[in-house]
């Protein structure tokens, strides 16, 4: 082998050179960290012996085997042979009080499948004996099970910190004895003014337990006539951060009303932040009461001073003969609203002398005093006067001239910087005025009556006119059968007639008997118009619009069907046969205002009828609905088709409301009460004609004080085959059935008679013979009308023979059926 050449060794001794210097380095540096490190981990266990933090770890995958760091030792005043003491030595280590407690919470919180783990219990060091507090806080780590493998934690000496919960609790305990013992409230409120706490005389003051007095609203206890100022000085108080004195009537436990003084103090914590308020109440119901007396004692001189200056204000001769010459009420208050002037003409109303009133409130007078709820009234009009508005008033006062009516009003009184300084009433006697007013509307009714009873009497005369005449024919004896049959049917058809008109006038009069049930009225108004569609004629059309197909009411079925086709037929007459009606059925919440009167809230259905007619001039709107008022040819109407719908709403509790404009047709609407769906639909059976039931075998007691109609009803009822006997009085009817209870299978009574009516007696038959049908009839009867739902059959008069023997057999066989 040839040597090696020297330039080929060189470089390889420099590559070494270069690699042993790297390594020492790395060496160095490898040094370097691990003294950084076991410096930090000594700064680290120094401040862990500072901070009484020790470290330790359980591990339970092969039983249970502790480590516990030299700072835990420490902590628990262990020697270092413990560094993995046993299970049973931290046991025994744990106070006996917290011992089982302890455990019991460890082995919740292993078995729950949780991470985190903490708890707070009292050890007894074994090195010197001493019972230190011990926080604990670990993590727990889990396999896939959910099992514990391993917890891993720090236990914290909080035993200082515990002492100083405790002192601060005894320390409160010591706050609440003291501020207990205290014989006025005492309470401490937090940023939001609720309270943190309230001693026991603040609880006995309210008569409440303590969770129920720290958050009990002040205000509910506070006297009206204090809240808006309190709240006022109480905010202003708060704002300013500086002690404030407030004071107020209370009402305590017993409802007395006290007067306390309340001092509050702000609060603040350590850093002096605020944090609320200390406050503390003296009762000064005694101090007050002195003071009011003694402001009583300064009104009284104030009063003789402003008596004195209204004696030398009267002196003022212009001012005075502006005022006495006056016969309008005129008088002068002070800003506290006592009267320091009354002219001639107000004395005179009340009958007194200026010393008699003066000084006194004006609400506190004889103008006002006399007469109920007035004194409160005129005390609010002062109020706003001195707000500085004017008030206006019409009011009926009792004086000791008796009931006048005036026209009222208060004005504010300015000083010449313009500030109020006081008000002046004035008041105006219309009582005349009223009086007039009173006696046209009377003429105006008397007016009314008389329409109404010529075009009763007009009507009532064409029909006996026929009904005369028809009987003179009849008197014929060589009258041929056709024309007697005729004549027989005129009188039948007139009868109809008749009855049809009373019938309207009852309505009008809302004195008809009504059967209120509760229907479904889109549905009947469905009904309607299939009865509505031939009267109107083919050139008229009709449009039905229901928005809630679920839209019940409450009346008399058969009258809102007849107030129907007679809004229908007004309608039809108004478009001359041509045109567009249309029924719409809506709920509203208000019926508005009409004919002077408010409106009125609740539930009603709407029906509204509106056509395309003429429309009705705006001075016959008010008079539509008087009966017999018409704008029709003669012949042509009857006038109470308008009257019979507006009795009819007016006694269902509902109203009707018309609008319209010459040329554009006219909106006719009618309000029912709204009612509830009925739960189940009854199905009315409707009775079919029938001829005349003979009545052989059944004994009628007829009750009738009129001997002419009794002989005729005997007679009729014979004819039908009953067995009949007659009364001519309630107390005789009563008299035959004590008798013989068995006398009669039905009583058909009268309604009015003298003593006792029909109403009564049918009662007191049903009281005393529970099984014996009443039928009652009628041709008018406030009674009846006011007692609809007494549950007796009725038959209006006057009827034909088939409706009475219809009604009768009605009645005996539903008793019949009604019998065990």
């Amino acid at each position: 082998m040839t040597p090696s050449d020297p330039a080929d060794v060189l470089p390889e001794t420099a590559a070494a050179e270069r690699l042993r210097q790297h390594l020492e380095e790395l060496a160095r540096e490898r040094d370097r960290a691990h003294r950084e490190l076991q410096e930090r981990e000594a700064e680290l266990a120094r401040i862990q012996r500072i901070a009484r933090v020790g470290g330790l770890e359980i591990d339970f995958r092969d039983g249970v085997r502790n480590i516990r760091s030299p700072e835990y030792l420490l902590v628990h005043g262990l020697s270092d042979a413990h560094v993995n003491e046993a299970y049973e030595d931290w046991i025994s280590r744990v106070h006996p009080e917290d011992r089982e407690r302890t455990i019991e919470h460890l082995f919740s919180v292993l078995k729950s499948g949780g991470e985190d783990y903490t708890d707070e219990y009292r050890i007894i060091r074994p090195s010197d004996g001493e019972s230190r507090w011990i926080r604990v806080v670990a993590k727990i780590e889990r396999d896939r099970n959910g099992r514990a493998l391993r917890l891993v934690g720090a236990d914290l000496d909080v035993t200082d910190q515990m002492l100083a919960q405790e002192t601060l609790r005894e320390s409160e305990e010591r706050f609440r004895l003291i501020a207990d013992s205290a014989p006025v409230p005492v309470w401490v409120t937090k940023l939001d003014r609720t309270r943190s706490f309230a001693n026991q005389a603040y609880l006995d003051f309210l008569g409440l337990p303590f969770e129920e007095a720290i958050v009990f609203d002040w205000r509910k206890a506070l006297h009206p006539d204090d809240l808006p100022r309190i709240l006022q000085e109480q905010i202003t108080g708060e704002l300013s951060l500086k002690p404030f004195v407030l004071e107020a009537r209370y009402r305590n436990a017993a409802g007395d009303w006290r007067w306390l003084r309340s001092e509050s103090q702000p609060r603040w914590d350590a850093n002096g932040k605020h944090i609320g308020f200390i406050g503390v109440a003296h009762d000064i119901t005694s101090a007050k009461e002195a003071e009011i007396e003694l402001r009583k004692l300064n009104e009284s001189l104030e009063r003789r001073i402003l008596e004195r200056t209204a004696q030398l204000e009267s002196r003022e001769a212009q001012t005075r003969a502006i005022l006495e010459t006056s016969h309008q009420y005129q008088m002068l208050l002070n800003q506290d609203g006592n009267l320091l002037y009354a002219n001639e003409t107000a004395l005179a109303g009340i009958r007194a002398e200026a010393g008699d009133v003066v000084g006194r409130p004006f609400w506190d007078t004889p103008w006002f005093t006399e007469t109920e709820g007035m004194p409160r009234t005129i005390q609010n009009a002062f109020a706003t006067v001195m707000r500085g508005e004017e008030v206006k008033l019409e009011m009926q006062l009792r004086l000791p001239m008796g009931e006048r009516y005036f026209d009222f009003a208060m004005r504010p009184l300015l000083d010449q910087h313009g500030s109020i300084v006081g008000a002046v009433p004035e008041a105006v006697d219309i009582t005349e005025r009223r009086r007039g007013e009173e006696a046209l509307r009377q003429s105006q009714k008397m007016e009314a009556v008389g329409q109404l009873t010529g075009g009763v009497a007009h009507d009532f005369n064409n029909l006996l006119t026929i009904i005369r005449s028809a009987t003179d024919f009849l008197r014929r004896r060589d009258l041929p059968d056709e024309r007697r049959r005729r004549y027989i049917d005129a009188i039948a058809d007139t009868v109809e007639r008749a009855s049809k008109l009373t019938a309207q006038l009852l309505a009008f009069a809302r004195r008809q008997p009504l059967n209120p049930e509760v229907f479904n009225v889109g549905a009947q108004v469905d009904s309607v118009v299939q009865l509505i569609r031939p009267l109107v004629g083919v050139r008229i059309q009709i449009e039905v619009r229901i928005d809630n197909p679920d839209c019940f009411a409450v009346a008399d079925v058969g009258q809102f069907e007849t107030a129907l086709i007679n809004l229908a037929v007004n309608g039809r007459d108004a478009m001359d046969g041509e045109g567009q009606l249309t029924i719409a059925v809506r709920k509203v919440q208000t019926i508005p205002a009409l004919r002077a009167q408010a409106s009125r809230s609740g539930d009603f259905v709407a029906v509204s009828i509106r056509d395309t007619g003429t429309g009705i001039s705006p001075e016959n709107l008010d008079a539509i609905f008087e009966p017999f008022f018409t704008t029709k040819e003669v012949g042509k109407g009857t006038g109470l088709g308008l009257s019979q719908a507006f009795g009819f709403v007016k006694q269902s509790d509902g109203d009707i409301e018309v609008t319209s404009k010459p040329g554009h047709g006219a909106t006719f609407t009618i309000y029912l009460p709204q009612a509830m769906r009925p739960a189940d639909a009854k199905i009315a059976a409707i009775a079919g004609s029938e001829q005349a039931s003979i009545g052989r075998g059944y004994r009628v007691l007829v009750v009738e004080d009129n001997d002419d109609v009794g002989q005729f009803s005997t007679e009729l009822l014979e004819d039908l085959g009953y067995s009949v006997k007659r009364a001519a009085s309630a107390n005789a009817a009563l008299a035959i059935l004590s008798e013989d209870e068995f006398a009669a299978d039905l009583v058909f009574s009268d309604v009015i008679m003298p003593g006792m009516n029909g109403v009564e007696l049918a009662g007191v038959i049903r009281d005393r013979f529970p099984g014996l049908p009443v039928v009652l009839t009628s041709g008018y009867s406030n009674v009846l009308a006011e007692n609809a739902h007494s549950g007796f059959e009725l038959i209006q008069k006057p009827y034909s023979v088939e409706a009475l023997s219809r009604t009768l057999r009605k009645a005996i066989a539903e008793q019949r059926a009604s019998r065990p």
